[in-house]
């Protein structure tokens, strides 16, 4: 029986930290006593929150309307090499074809890439992993440098060695796991440890070594009885991905709302992460999961672009095609005795908020944050070590730039998905995308038709929403199966 979980009560228990500040006075910020990654598994989506002491800190939405390739393993069969771009087209079957650049053929020590002619020809048959859907005029993305992941450790069938994650910090784990690693039979593979390989025993990670690499080598297997292209492997789905990059014991728990989602996680832990199984639990409270935890109500303001402080001052948010501009505004902050000391806090509260907002919309490339003006050497010193230990605790790879004379601080931070507000918001106006809407509606049946039971359901909609549903006849049975109810949908006006 599965652990379940209500909400849990807060209050004033926090306690105080042993700060981490290059400037450890001026943080003043409380120990996490709870950090959990939500999975609402919904009709057509699933969606994921990491809540951190009562804050929403991330969410990710995966869609099942917009599928990637990302990650699927094909053998695939060269059609074209182009020397002027130093790369090979790769068909990969189904109408897809793949750009396959020189530079990520399979690393060879202490070699360079030779030239694209004498390595390649039309017509070989090759393996390559998908790094990067297709987007407008480019075709997917791809590499010979196949990597195959667990949250503790990576393997990469094509390279050999044992090899220790940067974020690994202590010495005298890094030389224990690289000794260990070199003690590992990897059958001519290769294998990075991650840095959740720091906290596991090393008999867990060599049990989920073994079995990685037996998977991949019955997969290399059942290619011999197929012909090129077909695909090899799929990438991982959701809930996959989520396992695979949350699960991880920076997280106390990973609470799902569905039985049957958190069945198939503890299956994947058991042959991946076992040490991930106490971390699963399921929700079983009257409201649903995001509700509980304020989920609902933060995705909703994702489509504010001013966000108050408590202060009353308050900082904005605008997208541009080149860049994403930050604002710090005084706002209705009352004026005190000292000014100079009062810009400084809400400077770092700001600092605080925005890399909190950059996180939950998935903000990446460059960023600029315009802080209220402050004089002094020593106010710019310690706003930029409050400005560092944020960039320590992102799991995002940022740099910055030195506060400049007029207050401008540059961030530029690696993009790891696709930014919330594009899946959200449409991008003509600023309201929800059509396929937002009708999966909120989705959601919003299936709790009314919990009431009704086996009864009909009738539902008056946009036509526009109306109209996705329609050319989605998958989500309207998967609610009908779901619910046990019917869903009979009617336009709000005629179209025109």
């Amino acid at each position: 029986m599965p652990p379940v979980l209500s909400r849990a009560l807060t209050g004033p228990t926090a306690m105080w930290s042993a700060c981490r500040c290059l400037k450890p006075r001026i943080c003043c910020r409380e120990m996490a006593m709870s950090s959990d990654i939500l999975i609402n598994s919904a009709i057509g989506e699933t969606r994921l929150a990491h809540v951190e002491d009562d804050s929403v800190r991330e969410i990710r939405l995966f869609r099942n309307h917009n599928p990637t390739l990302v990650g699927a393993i094909f053998y695939g069969k060269i059609i074209r090499l182009s020397p002027e771009f130093q790369a090979a087209f790769v068909d990969l079957g189904q109408d897809v074809t793949g750009f396959l650049p020189l530079t990520l053929l399979p690393k060879r020590p202490g070699k360079k890439p030779k030239d694209l002619t004498t390595l390649l020809h039309e017509g070989q048959k090759i393996i390559v992993q998908v790094t990067a859907d297709a987007a407008e005029d480019k075709s997917v993305k791809l590499t010979c440098r196949l990597e195959l992941h667990s949250s503790a450790v990576i393997l990469h069938p094509f390279r050999e060695g044992a090899f220790v994650s940067s974020r690994i910090k202590d010495p005298n784990r890094r030389e224990e796991l690289k000794q260990f690693g070199a003690t590992l039979d990897l059958k001519g593979m290769g294998l990075t440890f991650r840095t959740e390989a720091a906290d596991l025993a090393n008999e867990e990670l060599e049990k989920t070594a073994r079995h990685m690499i037996r998977h991949w080598i019955r997969t290399v297997e059942n290619r011999e009885r197929k012909k090129a292209p077909y695909l090899m492997a799929q990438g991982p789905d959701a809930l996959q991905q989520i396992l695979r990059d949350y699960g991880s014991r920076r997280y106390d728990r990973l609470i799902f709302d569905r039985p049957a989602c958190l069945k198939a996680a503890q299956d994947w832990a058991a042959n991946f992460a076992p040490d991930l199984l106490p971390h699963l639990h399921l929700h079983d409270a009257p409201s649903p999961l995001f509700e509980t935890y304020g989920v609902e109500e933060e995705i909703d303001q994702m489509f504010d672009t001013r966000i108050p402080l408590r202060s009353g001052a308050w900082i904005t948010i605008e997208q541009t095609e080149a860049l994403v501009v930050v604002d710090v505004n005084m706002g209705t902050a009352r004026e005190t005795n000292d000014p100079m000391k009062q810009r400084l806090k809400i400077n770092f509260a700001a600092a605080r908020e925005v890399f909190r907002q950059i996180r939950l919309r998935g903000i990446s490339g460059l960023i600029v944050i315009d802080f209220i003006n402050m004089s002094g050497k020593a106010d710019v010193t310690n706003l930029l070590a409050v400005v560092d230990n944020l960039i320590l605790e992102d799991p995002q790879q940022v740099q910055r730039s030195n506060l400049s004379a007029f207050g401008l601080l540059e961030l530029a931070r690696k993009a790891s998905h696709q930014p919330l507000a594009r899946q959200l918001i449409a991008s003509n106006r600023p309201q929800a995308t059509v396929d937002t809407q009708a999966l909120a509606l989705l959601r919003q049946a299936l709790r009314d038709a919990a009431a009704r039971p086996g009864l009909p359901l009738k539902v008056t909609t946009s036509p526009a929403v109306m109209d996705w549903l329609e050319t989605h006849p998958a989500l309207l049975d998967q609610f009908t199966r779901q619910s046990g109810s019917k869903l009979q949908l009617t336009s709000s006006r005629q179209k025109a």
